[in-house]
């Protein structure tokens, strides 16, 4: 499953059992385009705080005669939650909360208003502010780190003793429950390899707990080893399953390539280690149900 004309090279598939292919699902270009993303945050956040450090000359009119330290002020934002008056100690947020607050009464405060509750004024007052800080950080914590945590999907299995062709997503078994199996190819420019118009494998697989329900899986490797490379693939699927490709049962690779670069923290997904005895059992059950 190595071939493709004289081209030897990895595409995407690997059989570690006599009969049985696991193919990867279409992943590594988003895990690609997402540590991008998060090279150019973390490029952005230094610029920024170099900039930030340089406009620190400016900020005597905003503290008045309080010193503030480098790591002061890079936190002031905190004192929204707390930080000055709650936890920790800040100068200029120590100063709001105890003249502004506690002394002339600002923002509806007294004397008798504890940190807690000045925290509790200042989100009430002002919703939206926190709001926004919460999706601006949700946001950056997804782009800055979201890469790390991406993890590369559980794969499609043909299995050709079965005469099926299943996966694992989000708790379901999803089946072909036919060793005959349509598919189609969608093109597309793959700008990173220059290899021309390419795309992957698409294949739809049926929902074991709702036969109405479909869906669609995107099949190969990234980048793609040849043009075409989605079309190829299929039709090698196709012999393999029907036991005509003169390679099925040897030059499969045992193992799916794994890059460091596609790794996440939390592993890649993996196919329940019972799943062929789970898919057998559906087509049995399939098989009595019909008239």
């Amino acid at each position: 499953m190595a071939r493709y004309g004289t081209y030897k090279g990895y595409i995407g598939a690997a059989g570690n059992k006599l009969g049985i292919v696991d193919v990867e699902r279409s992943f590594a270009g988003f895990k690609m385009v997402l540590g991008l993303v998060a090279i150019g945050v973390w490029l952005a956040l230094i610029q920024y705080f170099l900039f930030y450090e340089n406009s620190f000359d400016d900020l005597k009119s905003h503290s008045s005669s309080v010193e503030l330290t480098t790591w002061q002020r890079y936190t002031r934002f905190l004192g929204n939650f707390g930080y000055g008056y709650l936890w920790g100690e800040h100068p200029t947020w120590k100063r709001t909360y105890e003249k502004g607050c506690l002394e002339k009464n600002w923002y509806g405060c007294n004397a008798q208003t504890t940190p807690e509750q000045f925290l509790l004024i200042l989100v009430k007052r002002h919703p939206r502010r926190y709001l926004d800080i919460l999706m601006i950080s949700c946001g950056f914590f997804y782009l800055a780190f979201g890469f790390f945590f991406l993890r590369r999907p559980a794969p499609v299995r043909f299995n050709r003793n079965l005469g099926a062709i299943y996966t694992w997503y989000r708790g379901n078994l999803w089946i072909h429950p036919q060793y005959i199996f349509d598919y189609d190819y969608k093109l597309g420019l793959n700008l990173l390899s220059g290899g021309g118009f390419n795309g992957p494998m698409r294949i739809k697989l049926q929902s074991s707990r709702n036969l109405k329900k479909q869906k669609t899986f995107k099949l190969g490797t990234y980048p793609f080893p040849c043009d075409g490379y989605g079309q190829f693939l299929g039709k090698r699927l196709q012999e393999f399953m029907q036991d005509s490709y003169e390679d099925s049962g040897h030059n499969w690779p045992k193992n799916l390539k794994y890059p460091w670069w596609q790794r996440s923290l939390l592993g890649r997904k993996k196919l329940p280690d019972d799943i062929d005895q789970r898919a057998e059992q559906w087509l049995q059950s399939q098989k009595k149900t019909m008239p």
